[in-house]
């Protein structure tokens, strides 16, 4: 296998090479559907890395957690789970505003 020292890495970012496009029209609905799908994967995202994530996206994950511990068809298991969730999501809301529960 021969070595090629003039190899590139491409990236999204290199448009370099690439030919000029003009950017796509979209329309009102499909700009809100990527919006939810940004919305839903930056969720996905935070589940265990809570510190990390966005105070929209803590909040959508309480509301998700609280939910799910409020529905009467949850199964055990997701309880737990959403329970352990919630716990993390609340330390990081703690953590992060610096608000002390004991008065």
């Amino acid at each position: 296998m021969k070595h090629n020292a003039h190899l590139q890495l491409v990236t999204r970012d290199d448009t370099s090479d690439s030919p000029t496009t003009r950017p796509v029209a979209r329309t009102a609905a499909q700009r809100q559907r990527a919006y939810r799908l940004r919305r839903k994967r930056a969720i996905i995202d935070a589940i265990g890395e809570e510190a990390c994530a966005s105070r929209v996206t803590l909040l959508a994950l309480l509301g998700d957690g609280l939910a799910a511990l409020e529905a009467s068809d949850t199964s055990t298991r997701l309880i737990e789970s959403k329970r352990h969730s919630v716990k993390r999501v609340l330390q990081a809301i703690v953590t992060r505003y610096a608000i002390v529960l004991t008065d």
